[in-house]
């Protein structure tokens, strides 16, 4: 970050300017950073995403340190020939982040799972306290990429302020492993909280569930799935611009349209950025499913359940993401399903902004946020 003093008055411009927005039934608070323009993409997300590895070169001096460390997931590898579409992908995934955090304790645990230990990373504040809160996390990565370092800095200074339990789970991912290899292992590591809650000093009642992108999609699949088997688990969930659905969902309601969008210069890298999400779901799906999987199973696409009886929910989401449109119909079938819920979007941001704690201010407002709910859990 260039300026702790810069960076903390942006964080602080998140909240004290919201506003809301009523839209067809969904009441949302909009956040934008002080310094972020209406139908511009946010002045850090647009900086990232607008330089070429020749400007990155010519102007690393006046650069903002957060992006020297991550030349690799900017640009991507120098000789990419080398590689297959899905390893070139796996490699751009993620950003190395700051550590905001302090005196966070980090310890690496193995949870029987169905097919096999499922590595989980625990992160806490040491406290003689036995009511604290839990918090499973399930990193983002489009099912087939992410690892825990990209979160492991979101998930310690989660943590820290909670003063709870997070533990984020290393589940399988696909090609190598397919639905529902992943999912399993993650509600495995759900169950593992709930029996051991004692042994980790944490409450039972306050154990929730919290991921972005796929890690939102299998957050909500486990709440569903703990919901269905009548379990009681789940106390919250926090999604983080969850996919929702696996299906083209052309001319519906919660289908992406460019009209959504407010772009009045036409900026086609907010367009691009947009659309580059939306042209992955079909690969995607291959990767992720076995041929003739319904992808209407609930555990898949969450839009096609019935919501009746999930747990608290917060959704984030941002404002140029082609699924921006599904997750503000997810909420609106929350509402309508009594399920308690508070919608957030961040202005101007793109997805995959949760990766960049330390250089986008939203990714440590988003933190507080959770961390505050869990905070009353």
């Amino acid at each position: 970050m260039k300026s702790r003093t810069e960076y903390d008055g942006l964080l602080k411009s998140l909240s004290e300017n919201a506003k809301t927005l009523e839209l067809d039934g969904l009441t949302v608070e909009v956040r934008d950073c002080a310094d972020r323009q209406p139908g511009r993409a946010d002045p850090r997300s647009a900086a990232a995403a607008r330089l070429t590895r020749a400007e990155f070169t010519a102007r690393r001096a006046e650069l903002d340190p957060e992006l020297w460390a991550n030349e690799d997931h900017l640009f991507g590898p120098a000789d990419p020939q080398g590689y297959s579409p899905l390893e070139l992908l796996r490699f751009q995934f993620g950003w190395t982040s700051s550590d905001l955090s302090t005196g966070v304790r980090t310890l690496h645990r193995q949870v029987p799972g169905p097919r096999g230990p499922v590595s989980v990373y625990q992160y806490e504040v040491l406290s003689a306290r036995a009511d604290r809160p839990c918090m499973v996390f399930f990193h983002g990565g489009g099912f087939f990429g992410g690892v825990i370092p990209t979160v492991e800095n979101q998930c310690k200074l989660l943590a820290q302020l909670s003063g709870g339990v997070v533990l984020s789970v290393e589940y399988p991912l696909c090609p190598e492993h397919k639905f529902p290899e992943g999912f399993d292992a993650c509600y495995a590591a759900v169950e593992w909280a709930w029996a051991r809650a004692q042994e980790l000093g944490v409450s039972r009642e306050k154990l929730g569930v919290c991921g972005d992108s796929a890690g939102g999609n299998l957050s909500l699949a486990c709440s569903l799935r703990d919901r269905d088997e009548g379990k009681g688990m789940i106390s919250y969930q926090a999604l983080i611009y969850p996919t929702v659905s696996r299906l083209e969902k052309v001319g519906a309601a919660h289908y992406w349209k460019p009209e959504l969008y407010e772009n009045p210069d036409r900026d086609p890298l907010i367009d691009e950025q947009i659309r580059v999400i939306g042209s992955m779901g079909s690969e995607c799906n291959g990767w992720y499913t076995a041929p003739g999987e319904d992808l209407q199973n609930p555990y898949l696409s969450p839009l096609f359940g019935d919501p009746a009886g999930l747990p608290k929910t917060l959704m984030m989401t941002a404002e140029y993401d082609f699924l921006r449109a599904e997750c503000e119909e997810y909420s609106r079938r929350l509402c309508a399903a009594g399920v308690e819920n508070r919608h957030i979007r961040y202005g101007g941001i793109f997805h995959g902004t949760f990766d960049r704690l330390g250089y986008a201010p939203q990714v440590e407002d988003m933190l507080r946020e959770i961390a505050a709910d869990m905070k009353a859990l």
